[in-house]
Parts: structure tokens; sequence; C-alpha cells
């Protein structure tokens, strides 16, 4: 597999105590059988999850509206079930998820001992603003049948309980930003897009002002403007600076390869292309 050849920790003592992925099945896989003999504990980002239970419950929705007026505190539930159970326990975590099942038709205790009943409080008057499912409606049998599916169980046994994936995924957002994969750089070009997608990722905070994030295009506006004082200042410097980049840049990949000549690159072109044909 591609992961294996470009694992960074392959021969270079590094032990990864804790990998936190979206449930992608070939990279669980592999994880499982290259990382996990060696002690890797290997988590699954909740709010990927979140996302495939939500969709199955707007589509159980349609017959059941009770289940649209429960999908918030449903999928809450998920990211609780997470960050309740620091240690990441499996079957700790399995139960509490399975609770929901009973919690949501006013049974709040439970026979698993690993979750032997609801955490919270007595639920009364401003607190109860939806009805509880009837045991045995279409709408508790749909909803169980969703939060018992086994493949959803076997997520919920690695649900990441204290880090997630989002700020490497905002990350690589803010990468396509600045370096579009449609667009070809040079190496200091994408070297310096990446710096600046790195600078704003780590020391800015997104502020929200009408949904808009406007904290980074501040932050973006005091570093140009930092870069051409700097300029101003002391053109030389940074041409220099500029001059170091380049002389450290590496040999296209295409040197890598193996030339062949001409006639055997013709030769190899037209074998693919007449079984191409005959296909």
């Amino acid at each position: 597999m591609a992961q294996a050849q470009c694992w960074p920790a392959e021969g270079k003592d590094l032990h990864l105590a804790t990998l936190i992925t979206d449930r992608h099945r070939q990279v669980a896989k592999w994880v499982r059988e290259e990382l996990s003999p060696e002690g890797t504990r290997h988590y699954f980002d909740v709010w990927h999850i979140a996302k495939s239970l939500g969709k199955a419950l707007d589509a159980a929705s349609k017959e059941c509206d009770q289940l649209q007026l429960w999908r918030p505190a449903i999928v809450n539930h998920l990211y609780w079930t997470a960050a309740s159970t620091p240690d990441g326990n499996p079957a700790v975590m399995e139960a509490k998820w399975k609770s929901l099942v009973n919690h949501i038709q006013d049974i709040h205790d439970h026979d698993t001992p690993a979750f032997s009943s609801c955490a919270h409080g007595p639920l009364d008057g401003d607190q109860r603003n939806k009805e509880w499912l009837d045991p045995g409606s279409l709408a508790a049998v749909k909803l169980e049948n969703i939060i018992t599916r086994t493949a959803l169980l076997k997520d919920v046994r690695q649900l990441s309980p204290q880090h997630q994936t989002f700020s490497l995924e905002a990350y690589h957002s803010l990468i396509l930003h600045f370096a579009p994969k449609h667009t070809g750089f040079s190496y200091v070009g994408m070297y310096s897009r990446l710096l600046l997608a790195a600078a704003l990722q780590s020391q800015c905070q997104p502020l929200r002002q009408h949904g808009k994030v406007m904290g980074r295009r501040s932050y973006a506006t005091s570093l140009m403007k930092a870069l051409q004082e700097s300029y101003t200042h002391s053109p030389a410097a940074l041409r220099e600076v500029s001059a170091n980049l380049s002389s450290d840049a590496p040999a296209p990949i295409a040197k890598s390869f193996e030339q062949v000549n001409k006639e055997e690159a013709v030769s190899l072109f037209l074998a693919r292309q007449s079984r191409y044909k005959r296909t």
C-alpha cells in the first residue's frame, strides 16, 4: 500500500501512541495490521461519524416527524459519548451510546454494567420540550435500528475522546486557498504559501461576524504590511533570503526516474495502445 511506502515512522525509531483519522476502511485496515501490533491506538474523528449519522436520521425522519425533533439531541449525544469518556474505553462508549434507545423512550435505567443509568438529573418543566417515543412505535423501531447498526457500534467504540481532526482539515483548507491545486507554483512560491497558511492557522483564531470569518483577513493584511515595510527598509536582505531558498530547491521529481531511450518509449506506448484497442 502507498501508506506503507511513505510512512515516516518506519525505520526511524518513532512510536506513534495515538492516531486519529476519519473512518476510511482501507486506512483503518492498514493501521490495524501495521501499527496496532506496535501499540498504536486508532481513534475516529467524531464529526465524520456524526455527519453520517445525521444523514441516516434525515432519511428516517421522512417517515417519522418525531425523529426530526430529536435529531440535534441524538447527534449531541454522540459527541457527549466521546467527550465524557476521556480514557476512550470502548465498552463504556458503546454502552453510553446504546443507552439512547432507552432514554428516548423515557427509560433511564439500563441493564449494562458499564453504564447502568443516565447521567442527567430529573427532566421536568423547561427541560422537557420533546415528546418521548412510544415503545414499539415506528419511530422508536427505526431509531433503534439506526443506533444499533453493527457498523455504527464498531465506529462508536473507536470515537476519539479528546482530540479531533478539525484543526488539520482547516489547515488543509487554508492551503487550498493560497495554493490551489489547479495552479503550479515554483518551490519558493509553494514554500511561502505553506508558511503563510501555517502562520494564519497557528497565530489567528477565526473571529466571526454575521457568519463570516474576520480575524484571519486582518492578520493577513498585517503580515503583508510588515513584509512590505521589511522590503522597503532592506530590499537586499529579502532578495538574499529568496536566493537562499531558491538554491535549496530540490530537483524536479522527474529527475528521480530512470530515463529510457526514445525507441523503447515509443515501443511501450504502442504496446499500451494495442491493449486498449483489443479491450
